[in-house]
């Protein structure tokens, strides 16, 4: 589990009154806002609202800025002199969705499999963490700088327990290429890839996976020797869907290949360990012999270069943490381990379809030609499924969410792109500076990002404000117009799945509960010449509440 309360950064979190970013003074003068302009005003605190000589329409965001990992906070939002809002800036309600999403035909990537590996190797793995460092070097490694292509070498395909337990399989050298050593197990399902399919598996990690991984976030080990990563082929994966699943597994790395096999009076060995730096990917199983799921070539193909991309960040924050930045004490913390992981698979997508980062890509934009399609499709879309997750109940999910749901995911992913969006003209060196730190969790954002509640409080209303015509900067999401992928060719902006509560002046006060890093909607309208006042109450107002409420004009 991830650790629960981070207090002391609590303090840096609130203030009785600020404005959101540089968008506008500390109070809008007497209430009047103007167009764009937010307020963030801590829970117990009024905050006046005028219309003008017009009249106006307003977003109020519930924001929890606890870090928190379990729990809630309950808000009650009162309000008078209102009148009904609609769904905010984007309240269109046309036609029907054509945003893609996945099918039975096309399953989903098994994330709570990776979840419980995750926790096992946190939980078995780092009290290894000091033994592991005092083992100076590996006596025999499976695959040393002589293996050839057509050797037989014996590994443990075992994806399920850490250091017991081993299951050894025979695999075949078939592939060798700068960086990558790809392997076939012997007992996978017939007739498989060719040579030319592990040839170019081997190109494609040398010359696009690898490259840009490393760049972005920093060289993994290379604690066998060998100077290549082992990529092995295995129904050992295959074997861990069960049959008829909606979703699969398309591959891992583990940990714990990266502890000593021996140990010593002074080391806790791992006697499972292949002792190297290794992926295991599914094998082709068109046939579905594999407990009935067929897997066809096309789709391995398809699927594993992001899969790979994915797992060579979880490859290269373990083996950095514990042989690299040895002040580390353990791996760094899930949620924020597997954000980076999932930054990768944006990262792909860029390199494949030609876009980059900070453009505000659009529906229209990826649309535009195959390869945009295509690479969206294979590199994105997981991304926009968990983001949607995150979206539809964003009261009760965040970034730092116990639990890694798909949520969490989404919405970890989701604030790494706006910080890095927010604080820096190119990704430059961001995600390796979270990579290369001693620090874990929040408190390595905040030693890369600095106090990161205003920039969390910031990023929960973009999710709202973003590409709306008065959106201010600190409000805006560089990358991506989600509202316009999620609506689709037609642009239907009801299809972008926040709910935001529209305000009644029949219902004066409405209630609930927000988790640390999450956020409730409203909406709401002032008449013209009109005096409204909104209070957000919550914990009874103490002043350590974890709550602000954010108001910002939109019309």
């Amino acid at each position: 589990m991830l650790p629960h309360a981070r207090r002391s950064i609590l303090s840096l979190a609130l203030a009785l009154l600020a404005a959101c970013g540089k968008d506008g003074p500390v109070e809008p003068a007497g209430g009047a806002f103007t167009l764009g302009q937010s307020l963030a005003v801590e829970s117990g605190r009024d905050a006046k609202v005028l219309g003008g000589g017009s009249g106006g329409t307003f977003v109020a965001v519930v924001v929890n800025l606890g870090f928190d990992t379990v729990g809630q906070s309950s808000y009650s939002l009162r309000a008078s002199a209102i009148e009904a809002g609609d769904r905010g800036p984007f309240s269109a309600r046309i036609a029907a969705s054509k945003v893609p999403r996945p099918t039975a035909d096309a399953p989903t990537r098994d994330a709570a499999f990776e979840s419980r590996l995750r926790d096992r190797e946190r939980n078995e793995l780092t009290p290894r963490f000091a033994a592991a460092r005092r083992m100076s070097a590996i006596t025999v490694p499976a695959l040393p700088t002589t293996v050839a292509v057509g050797d037989l070498v014996t590994i443990n395909v075992n994806a399920q327990d850490p250091c017991a337990n081993p299951i050894k399989h025979a695999v075949r050298v078939v592939a060798i290429g700068n960086k990558a050593l790809i392997l076939n197990d012997t007992l996978n399902p017939k007739p498989g890839f060719a040579t030319a399919d592990y040839q170019r598996f081997a190109a494609r990690f040398d010359t696009l996976v690898y490259p840009m991984d490393v760049a972005a976030f920093g060289e993994p080990t290379d604690i066998d020797k060998n100077g290549r990563i082992a990529i092995v082929f295995t129904r050992a994966v295959n074997e861990l869907t069960p049959r008829a699943s909606s979703s699969y597994v398309g591959g891992l790395t583990f940990s714990r290949d990266l502890f000593p096999q021996i140990g010593t009076p002074r080391a806790t060995a791992c006697p499972a360990s292949n002792e190297g730096e290794y992926f295991y990917l599914m094998a082709p199983d068109p046939n579905g012999t594999i407990n009935g799921n067929r897997r066809s070539n096309a789709f391995v193909d398809s699927n594993s270069t992001g899969v790979i991309a994915h797992e060579l960040v979880h490859l290269i924050n373990a083996s950095r943490k514990l042989y690299v930045n040895t002040a580390a004490p353990k791996f760094e913390e899930k949620w924020l381990d597997e954000g980076l992981a999932h930054e990768a698979e944006e990262l792909l997508f860029y390199r494949e379809s030609g876009l980059s980062p900070r453009s505000n890509i659009t529906y229209q934009m990826l649309v535009s030609s195959p390869r945009t399609v295509n690479a969206f499709r294979n590199d994105m879309l997981g991304n926009q499924g968990r983001l949607r997750d995150y979206l539809s109940s964003p009261a009760d999910g965040s970034p730092y969410r116990g639990g890694d749901s798909l949520s969490s995911r989404g919405a970890a992913w989701s604030l790494l792109r706006y910080l890095v969006d927010r604080t820096n003209a190119t990704d430059g060196t961001a995600w390796s500076r979270l990579v290369n730190n001693t620090a874990v969790g929040v408190a390595n954002l905040q030693s890369v990002f600095g106090d990161v509640a205003p920039l969390l409080r910031d990023w929960n209303v973009s999710h709202v404000m973003d590409d709306a015509p008065s959106a201010s900067t600190e409000l805006s999401q560089k990358s991506w117009n989600w509202h316009s992928v999620f609506g689709g060719v037609d642009g239907i902006a009801a299809l972008y799945p926040l709910p935001v509560i529209a305000m009644s002046p029949t219902t004066p006060t409405y209630s609930g509960s927000v988790v640390p890093g999450g956020a409730a909607f409203y909406s709401f309208a002032v008449p013209a010449n009109g005096n409204a006042t909104l209070t957000l109450g919550g914990q009874s107002g103490a002043a350590s509440s974890n709550l602000q409420l954010v108001i910002v004009r939109t019309k």
